[in-house]
């Protein structure tokens, strides 16, 4: 099996124990270290040696140069431009990228060479549309805020925790837009929805609390981030060179346990009436209130009349019932007449036909009146009663739809009512609906179904239980925060809709999951991981998937397995000699084998 070895350094000096050992080079050029002669830059980080480089390492949208040539995120390749005469004295960037003295820059498309006009070495740029947008005032092609598919093509700005489409610190020319937009801190000097000292708003577990949040998304926590599916870091081995290297590397160790895990998520929330028992009533006419039985407070049973309105609308309704149905008995009565003639052969089947024919009309126009008492508000009985009495009536009760307490009353005797304007809301209080806000963060902790129990502060010892029944499919643009509701037992009546206090929500149960301790986790730049003890010298980085934090420790839900030993403290020693360029490289070699 061919196995490639990559030896970052072979040996260590470990100053603290008093014991050297001698470092032995590679025979060959190491272009991780080797300066090129040409520009005295790392062989392996120079652009002008290995063009390549310019396309791997795509755009600096902080300063709106191919990252590989830009001078203020890599000072050291200064001296490259200053040797081949390309270098702007009066604004300290290289002449080629200078827009200030060379204003047709802006205008260049990305299939124009800069090279053949201005740079000396040959080094292009790809230049953006200089057209600026009318509300950002920025480069229409780089604007954000106007494309939005930026944002995913531009990835996360990990300088400054914020998507790097919306960071105004690597770029401070979309500074006007946020002021304009009045997202701006004056005390911190970035916009105000990404700062999070004054939107404490993140969790108290995450890495990043004292960051700064994000205008199009929230960035989760480090632990709570997924492995990279791309990552070869499993790949590896870290073999220490000698026993006596790993003794003083003094690496401790502990064993994946299962433990009960029990945790809770914190979310502010409203309280609300039951959308599925709660009801805003109108009249079905227009017309004016001529009584008010019901006032605020009052329980009301299902069809009981809280109102009664006086509509000439529905007197009318009713007249033409009456007509209709006359004329459907009068076609009635014709068609049996005729019937009978044609079985004595007195009459012919046409005249039959033409009989039955409209009887059918006259049905289905009693069929249309009839349908439009309903729609007025007026139930089976009451429409067969005034077929029967054939007396009309201008008076609409306006009725309960069930039990109820009447929560709001707006029915005013003698004022002119129409169909769009409620006369009452209804509600059943027994059970209450808690709005949960919960951060964009916290969305993954958050199941239908998981235990809540509400807490407001106006009811010192009261705690109502209830689950989640609803969780929002969108997240908030401004507060960045989603919906979760919670049906919420209010059997006492105590709670009133929009009352604020704080749902928790059992996020986990007392059942047993595997566990590692915090110091065993490293994030090496794209995942989490932890290294297994394979011998005394050899350990295996492995990609792992966390859960919740608490108590010192992770949850592991992918990665680790119950009895398998890990390194803690050390962990991190090990984490960088895997890293190319490393501080901590010397003490071991590695290797990719495979799995």
């Amino acid at each position: 099996m061919n196995k490639k070895m990559i030896f970052l350094v072979l040996g260590i000096i470990v100053a603290s124990a008093g014991t050297y050992v001698v470092v032995t080079m590679l025979p060959q050029a190491d272009p991780e270290t080797t300066l090129c002669a040409d520009h005295q830059i790392k062989m392996i980080d120079c652009p002008f040696c290995h063009e390549k480089l310019v396309e791997e390492m795509g755009w600096c949208n902080g300063h709106d140069v191919e990252e590989a040539y830009c001078t203020l995120c890599n000072p050291r390749f200064i001296p490259a431009f200053k040797k081949a005469g390309d270098w702007c004295e009066e604004h300290q960037i290289p002449q080629s990228q200078c827009k200030e003295c060379n204003h047709s820059i802006g205008d260049l498309g990305p299939d124009k060479a800069v090279a053949d006009l201005l740079r000396p070495e040959g080094i292009q740029l790809v230049s953006s549309d200089s057209t600026l947008c009318a509300d950002h005032q920025i480069e229409m092609t780089n604007c954000p805020i106007c494309n939005k598919k930026l944002v995913e093509e531009m990835g996360w700005c990990n300088g400054h925790d914020v998507e790097e489409a919306y960071c105004t610190l690597c770029n401070p020319r979309f500074i006007p837009a946020f002021k304009k937009a009045g997202d701006w801190c004056e005390e911190h000097q970035i916009p105000k929805s990404q700062c999070k000292i004054c939107n404490q708003s993140p969790s108290a577990d995450s890495p990043e609390a004292e960051g700064i949040q994000l205008v199009s998304g929230t960035s989760p926590p480090r632990y709570q981030r997924k492995p990279s599916v791309t990552c070869k870091t499993n790949e590896l081995r870290v073999r220490f060179l000698s026993d006596e290297i790993a003794e003083k590397a003094g690496l401790e160790y502990t064993v994946a346990i299962e433990r009960p895990v029990t945790a809770t998520l914190t979310c502010n929330a409203e309280i609300e009436f039951d959308g599925q028992h709660y009801a805003r009533i109108a009249s079905r006419v227009g017309g004016v209130v001529s009584e008010v039985r019901k006032d605020l407070g009052d329980h009301v049973s299902a069809g009981e009349v809280l109102a009664v309105v006086d509509s000439i609308e529905l007197a009318n309704a009713q007249g033409q019932f009456l007509r209709t149905r006359a004329l459907f008995d009068l076609a009635e009565k014709n068609h049996n007449r005729i019937h009978s003639l044609v079985v004595k052969g007195i009459a012919t089947e046409q005249d039959d036909l033409e009989a039955e024919a409209r009887l059918e009309e006259r049905r289905i126009i009693l069929s249309q009146a009839r349908e439009q008492l309903m729609n007025l508000g007026l139930n089976t009985s009451q429409i067969d009663e005034i077929a029967t009495s054939g007396e009309t009536t201008s008076r609409l009760p306006v009725t309960a739809p069930f039990d109820s307490i009447v929560v709001e009353r707006a029915a005013v005797r003698g004022e002119v009512v129409d169909r769009t304007r409620p006369l009452f809301a209804v509600a059943d209080t027994t059970k209450m609906w808690a709005m949960l806000d919960v951060y964009e963060t916290d969305l993954f902790k958050v199941r239908i179904g998981q235990p809540v129990i509400f807490a407001v502060d106006g009811l010192p010892g009261e705690q109502f239980g209830g689950k989640i029944t609803w969780i929002s499919a969108h997240v908030d643009r401004r507060t960045r925060t989603l919906k979760a509701r919670a049906e919420i037992d209010n059997t006492d009546g105590l709670l009133r809709a929009n009352m604020f206090g704080q749902a928790i929500v059992a996020i986990h149960d007392a059942s047993p999951r595997v566990v590692v301790p915090k110091s065993a986790v490293q994030w090496e730049g794209c995942c989490n991981v932890v290294f297994k003890k394979i011998n005394d010298l050899v350990f295996a980085p492995e990609k792992v998937r966390l859960g919740i934090a608490t108590d010192g420790y992770y949850e592991v839900l992918d990665g680790v397995a119950p009895n398998e030993i890990l390194v803690t403290q050390g962990s991190y020693l090990l984490k960088t000699e895997i890293l190319k360029g490393s501080i901590g490289a010397g003490c071991c070699e590695v290797d990719y084998l495979d799995k």
